[in-house]
């Protein structure tokens, strides 16, 4: 005698009801609810209240003030810091080319091969057991 499963026989039975059917009237009054829609509000930078509208042209302008100053006539300071930081990145690329570098190309080829190895790991162990439940 065969065992009987009672998801089987649940399944059998849901699969004989009709498929439910969506109102006539549905679609109708989609199409009606969407023309009532009221048009989006406006957006953007008018839509601001006035106060942050100032505040924010005013931000603006000291930028770009400050933008035209900078590039009109760079201070001396400013020329003696763009040396400076062209020094320190000569520096660091050195220290990257020399000692860095080959040691962070290991640790990836390393992090790569332990990735792989953990990868066929699991799938010896799905392999194993069987795999995962089709139920």
């Amino acid at each position: 005698m065969d065992p009987v499963d009672p998801d089987d026989r649940l399944d059998r039975a849901l699969r004989q009801l009709p498929q439910p059917r969506a109102p006539r009237t549905l679609l109708p009054r989609v199409l009606a609810a969407t023309v009532e829609l009221p048009a989006p509000a406006a957006s953007g930078w008018s839509t601001w209240p006035l106060g942050w509208r100032v505040a924010a042209a005013g931000v603006f302008l000291t930028f770009a003030v400050g933008v035209w100053m900078l590039f009109s006539a760079p201070p001396a300071r400013l020329s003696e810091t763009a040396e400076q930081a062209g020094d320190i990145a000569t520096e660091v690329r050195a220290l990257w080319g020399v000692m860095l570098q080959p040691v962070a190309t290991y640790l990836f080829v390393l992090g790569i091969s332990l990735a792989l190895a953990c990868a066929l790991a699991w799938a010896a162990l799905e392999a194993a057991l069987g795999g995962a439940s089709q139920r």
